[in-house]
């Protein structure tokens, strides 16, 4: 059955200029504004050595409490695994090194609307990818007994940006640790300073778990790792009982097509409740897509959006 196009870019439009009215309410810095505004929130949440460590090792970890209160984590861990019974029947991967993978999850719960715009892991996000970085996937992982073989090492931006990739970050992934995060529990491995090659792994390193240079990233529960997009990682073979639970907030550069259509189930209750920075997060700051109607389809042009601006803000 073919997809009424007209009527779904009609829709975007109206969801794109309610964006842009959000963001004349709440500006959006760009430029050197936008770099000023990202060295103060790093100083004024005491993430300094966290960007240096995005810098060095491609990798940082947040410990419990810093990116939210650990009850707001237990009650984010609970809604994971009540969907994942709701779900099980359906869930992908039960099994596999990655776990049950539980997709698309911000419209069924305002919990992972706040874990998204918690400020700490936001900063380092637009540390690495701007202030217009796009939200690219909202996914849980429930890795149990049944999860027992290491995840080869990738990097997670292979397949999603073209070679050759740019040494600027143009993809990173947030990460939810909301049980603790051991070896024990097949916990993510890295090769710091990976993501400075600019390169995919090669085939001849896909299971490089237990290479000298390799670190195991062990963290309590509550913690939050934050990676960059080129960094080559894996997960080690799990041995403990039990399931370990994670929520995964990969995002992309403004220009990158992210991998789930957030704008689709995007609401105008979720844009009025949520600062501007929320829209940029669903892909609603650009002109893009429409339909045969064209990009401007039932949408009004803001009165202080001039050209100029426009193309500064997409």
């Amino acid at each position: 059955m073919a997809i009424d196009h007209v009527a779904l870019s009609r829709e975007v439009a109206l969801l794109r200029e309610l964006a842009a009215k959000k963001v004349e309410e709440d500006r959006l810095p760009a430029g050197l504004e936008a770099t000023r505004r990202i060295r103060q929130e790093i100083a004024e949440l005491d993430l300094d050595s966290n960007a240096v460590d995005l810098e060095t090792k491609g990798y940082t970890v947040l410990p419990p409490g810093k990116a939210a209160p650990l009850d707001f984590c237990q009650r984010l861990k609970e809604k994971i695994l009540e969907t994942d019974r709701r779900k099980r029947p359906k869930a992908v991967g039960d099994g596999s090194p990655r776990g049950r993978l539980l997709w698309h999850l911000l419209p069924t719960d305002r919990l992972f609307e706040q874990a998204l715009m918690a400020p700490a892991p936001l900063a380092l996000v637009a540390f690495l990818l701007g202030y217009r970085a796009k939200l690219s996937q909202c996914t849980a992982a429930v890795k149990d007994e049944a999860s027992t073989e290491p995840l080869y090492f990738h990097a997670d931006q292979s397949r999603k940006v073209p070679a050759p990739w740019s040494a600027d970050a143009q993809f990173c992934t947030v990460t939810w640790a909301l049980t603790d995060y051991t070896r024990e529990n097949g916990a993510l491995c890295v090769l710091p300073g990976s993501h400075r090659l600019s390169t995919d792994v090669p085939a001849s390193h896909l299971g490089m778990h237990d290479h000298p240079d390799v670190e195991v990233v062990e963290a309590p529960a509550g913690s939050v790792i934050i990676h960059h997009g080129a960094l080559w990682h894996g997960a080690v073979p799990r041995t403990a009982t039990g399931a370990r639970v994670t929520l995964m907030l990969p995002m992309v550069r403004f220009h990158l097509l992210p991998q789930e259509l957030f704008w689709a189930s995007t609401t105008p209750d979720m844009i009025a409740r949520n600062p501007s920075r929320f829209c940029a997060l669903m892909g609603l700051l650009g002109s893009w897509p429409w339909g045969a109607d064209g990009p401007d389809s039932g949408y009004t042009r803001p009165s202080w959006l001039t050209t100029r601006e426009e193309n500064r803000f997409g």
